[in-house]
């Protein structure tokens, strides 16, 4: 069985956003929260900030609705420990199996810790890039992409942009890429993008055109 990967950017808790109703659970101060829909409650979770290497270990601890655009909502201490941009978030995040011995002693750390948010486990984690050189400069804006699809044919990449362009208003002026991966993978993406705010929009706009699930990589 497939363990859940997936990319794209978290939601970073803010009470405001509770008694403005975007979000249908408040969140105590000291309570370390992690939440996402495309997952059972209380699988564990490794989320990781690709642009340093840092990342957390922690369970999927609440069932809590926010916009479906995020990956995953998490509390402000676990994105500082991640050292996030809040103008672009972006995260891995990926299933942990419980049967690993170094994780067992994790998820019995998380329940001891969870009242001292500063000392969740934090560790390093070699990332790849699709770029050919290393980020160096954390400060740099990063680009992104949105992708569509991975496909065997050209034919099949080609047809999927094309109903996209015929199907959406808001889309068919878009750049869409086709990417050779080998002979028999081509990916389909929109973008680059530059801002979470345009990619929020293009991801709304696919959305309403039956797209369920939709993975931003980061390029740069």
């Amino acid at each position: 069985k497939k363990t859940y990967f997936s990319k794209g950017f978290a939601y970073i808790y803010n009470e405001k956003d509770y008694e403005n109703k975007i979000i249908n659970k408040k969140i105590k101060s000291n309570e370390t929260i992690i939440s996402t829909n495309n997952i059972r409650r209380g699988a564990l979770l490794k989320i990781s900030n690709p642009r340093n290497g840092k990342n957390i270990i922690a369970k999927n601890s609440k069932k809590i609705n926010y916009p479906d655009f995020y990956k995953i909502l998490i509390v402000e201490n676990l994105a500082q420990q991640l050292n996030l941009n809040k103008d672009y978030p972006y995260i891995e995040i990926e299933e942990i199996k419980k049967n690993k011995s170094f994780i067992a002693k994790k998820a019995e750390m998380h329940a001891e810790e969870k009242q001292v948010p500063n000392k969740a486990p934090v560790e390093k984690v070699k990332i790849s890039n699709l770029g050919k050189k290393s980020i160096n400069k954390l400060e740099e804006r990063p680009k992104f992409v949105i992708i569509l699809g991975n496909f065997y044919s050209l034919n099949s990449a080609k047809n999927l942009k094309k109903r996209i362009y015929s199907e959406s208003q808001l889309l068919k002026n878009k750049k869409i890429s086709i990417k050779k991966i080998n002979d028999n993978n081509y990916e389909v993406f929109l973008g680059p993008y530059y801002t979470i705010n345009i990619i929020k929009n293009d991801y709304i706009a696919l959305k309403q055109i039956n797209f369920e699930e939709i993975d931003v990589k980061i390029i740069k």
